[in-house]
Protein backbone atom coordinates (compact mmCIF):
# COMPACT_ATOMS: atom_id res chain seq x y z
CA UNK A 1 0.00 0.00 0.00
CA UNK A 2 3.24 2.39 0.58
CA UNK A 3 4.62 2.03 -2.47
CA UNK A 4 0.60 2.86 -4.22
CA UNK A 5 0.55 5.71 -2.02
CA UNK A 6 3.83 7.22 -2.75
CA UNK A 7 2.89 6.50 -6.53
CA UNK A 8 -0.38 8.50 -6.27
CA UNK A 9 1.50 11.31 -4.31
CA UNK A 10 4.03 11.53 -6.92
CA UNK A 11 0.87 12.41 -9.81
CA UNK A 12 1.44 8.16 -10.68
CA UNK A 13 -1.21 5.51 -11.17
CA UNK A 14 0.81 2.42 -10.44
CA UNK A 15 4.41 1.87 -8.97
CA UNK A 16 6.58 -0.69 -10.38
CA UNK A 17 8.52 -2.72 -8.09
CA UNK A 18 12.34 -4.33 -8.20
CA UNK A 19 14.19 -6.71 -7.03
CA UNK A 20 17.97 -6.56 -5.94
CA UNK A 21 19.13 -7.59 -9.71
CA UNK A 22 17.27 -4.43 -11.02
CA UNK A 23 14.36 -6.60 -12.21
CA UNK A 24 11.09 -4.92 -12.14
CA UNK A 25 9.05 -8.04 -10.40
CA UNK A 26 5.39 -6.40 -10.53
CA UNK A 27 3.39 -3.41 -9.76
CA UNK A 28 2.11 -2.54 -6.36
CA UNK A 29 -1.22 -4.13 -7.00
CA UNK A 30 -0.74 -5.04 -10.71
CA UNK A 31 1.40 -7.35 -13.15
CA UNK A 32 4.26 -5.45 -15.27
CA UNK A 33 4.20 -5.88 -18.69
CA UNK A 34 6.19 -4.52 -21.91
CA UNK A 35 6.00 -5.23 -25.70
CA UNK A 36 10.03 -5.21 -27.14
CA UNK A 37 10.90 -3.24 -30.13
CA UNK A 38 10.95 -7.10 -31.78
CA UNK A 39 7.41 -7.09 -30.94
CA UNK A 40 7.85 -9.58 -27.85
CA UNK A 41 5.00 -9.79 -24.92
CA UNK A 42 7.15 -9.37 -22.21
CA UNK A 43 6.15 -10.08 -18.20
CA UNK A 44 7.84 -12.05 -15.60
CA UNK A 45 7.60 -15.46 -15.18
CA UNK A 46 5.90 -16.35 -11.80
CA UNK A 47 7.99 -17.16 -9.01
CA UNK A 48 8.68 -16.31 -5.39
CA UNK A 49 8.61 -12.40 -6.37
CA UNK A 50 4.84 -12.06 -7.59
CA UNK A 51 1.35 -13.12 -7.38
CA UNK A 52 0.27 -15.21 -10.46
CA UNK A 53 -2.58 -13.29 -10.71
CA UNK A 54 -5.88 -14.62 -12.46
CA UNK A 55 -5.77 -11.79 -14.60
CA UNK A 56 -2.46 -12.50 -15.88
CA UNK A 57 -3.17 -16.14 -16.53
CA UNK A 58 -5.87 -15.18 -18.49
CA UNK A 59 -3.96 -12.87 -20.29
CA UNK A 60 -1.29 -15.02 -20.71
CA UNK A 61 -3.88 -17.72 -22.34
CA UNK A 62 -5.30 -15.11 -25.28
CA UNK A 63 -1.61 -13.93 -26.18
CA UNK A 64 -1.13 -17.22 -27.19
CA UNK A 65 -4.46 -17.70 -28.63
CA UNK A 66 -3.10 -15.05 -30.45
CA UNK A 67 -0.47 -15.81 -31.63
CA UNK A 68 1.67 -13.27 -29.93
CA UNK A 69 5.47 -13.69 -28.86
CA UNK A 70 4.42 -14.32 -25.54
CA UNK A 71 7.67 -14.71 -23.28
CA UNK A 72 8.01 -14.88 -19.45
CA UNK A 73 11.06 -13.38 -18.16
CA UNK A 74 12.35 -10.61 -15.73
CA UNK A 75 12.39 -7.19 -17.53
CA UNK A 76 15.06 -4.19 -16.62
CA UNK A 77 13.47 -0.41 -15.90
CA UNK A 78 15.57 0.40 -18.91
CA UNK A 79 14.34 -2.07 -20.75
CA UNK A 80 10.83 -0.69 -19.80
CA UNK A 81 11.54 2.70 -20.53
CA UNK A 82 12.67 2.03 -24.53
CA UNK A 83 9.81 -0.63 -25.18
CA UNK A 84 7.37 -0.20 -27.77
CA UNK A 85 4.23 -0.62 -24.96
CA UNK A 86 3.75 -0.97 -21.50
CA UNK A 87 1.06 -2.24 -19.70
CA UNK A 88 -0.46 -3.25 -16.26
CA UNK A 89 -2.79 -5.79 -15.73
CA UNK A 90 -4.76 -6.56 -12.61
CA UNK A 91 -8.76 -7.90 -11.55
CA UNK A 92 -9.61 -4.40 -11.30
CA UNK A 93 -7.57 -2.21 -14.05
CA UNK A 94 -8.04 -5.04 -16.58
CA UNK A 95 -5.01 -4.12 -19.33
CA UNK A 96 -4.27 -0.46 -18.78
CA UNK A 97 -1.52 1.04 -21.09
CA UNK A 98 1.80 2.62 -19.42
CA UNK A 99 2.32 5.94 -21.42
CA UNK A 100 5.14 6.88 -19.45
CA UNK A 101 7.47 5.85 -16.52
CA UNK A 102 9.45 8.21 -14.33
CA UNK A 103 7.97 11.14 -16.86
CA UNK A 104 9.55 9.49 -19.85
CA UNK A 105 7.24 8.54 -22.75
CA UNK A 106 6.97 4.97 -23.37
CA UNK A 107 7.23 3.97 -27.06
CA UNK A 108 5.32 7.07 -28.94
CA UNK A 109 3.57 7.93 -25.23
CA UNK A 110 0.25 6.94 -26.12
CA UNK A 111 -1.66 3.47 -25.97
CA UNK A 112 -0.01 0.53 -28.17
CA UNK A 113 -2.00 -1.66 -30.67
CA UNK A 114 -0.92 -4.58 -28.46
CA UNK A 115 -2.03 -3.22 -25.06
CA UNK A 116 -5.33 -2.14 -26.58
CA UNK A 117 -6.31 -5.70 -28.34
CA UNK A 118 -5.67 -7.63 -25.03
CA UNK A 119 -7.89 -5.03 -23.60
CA UNK A 120 -10.47 -5.82 -26.03
CA UNK A 121 -10.45 -9.58 -25.16
CA UNK A 122 -10.02 -9.62 -21.87
CA UNK A 123 -13.25 -7.50 -21.49
CA UNK A 124 -14.76 -9.86 -23.90
CA UNK A 125 -13.45 -13.00 -22.49
CA UNK A 126 -14.70 -11.81 -19.24
CA UNK A 127 -18.06 -11.08 -20.29
CA UNK A 128 -18.92 -14.37 -22.62
CA UNK A 129 -16.07 -16.66 -20.97
CA UNK A 130 -13.62 -17.42 -24.13
CA UNK A 131 -11.66 -15.48 -26.02
CA UNK A 132 -12.01 -15.11 -29.69
CA UNK A 133 -8.63 -15.11 -32.05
Amino acid sequence: MLAKQAARESGAYEAWLIDDKGQITEGASTNAWIVTNDGELVTRQVDNGILAGITRGTLKKIAIDLQLKFVERPFTLGEAKKAKEAFISSATSFVTPVVKIDGEAVGDGKPGATAKRLREEYVRFASVGESVT
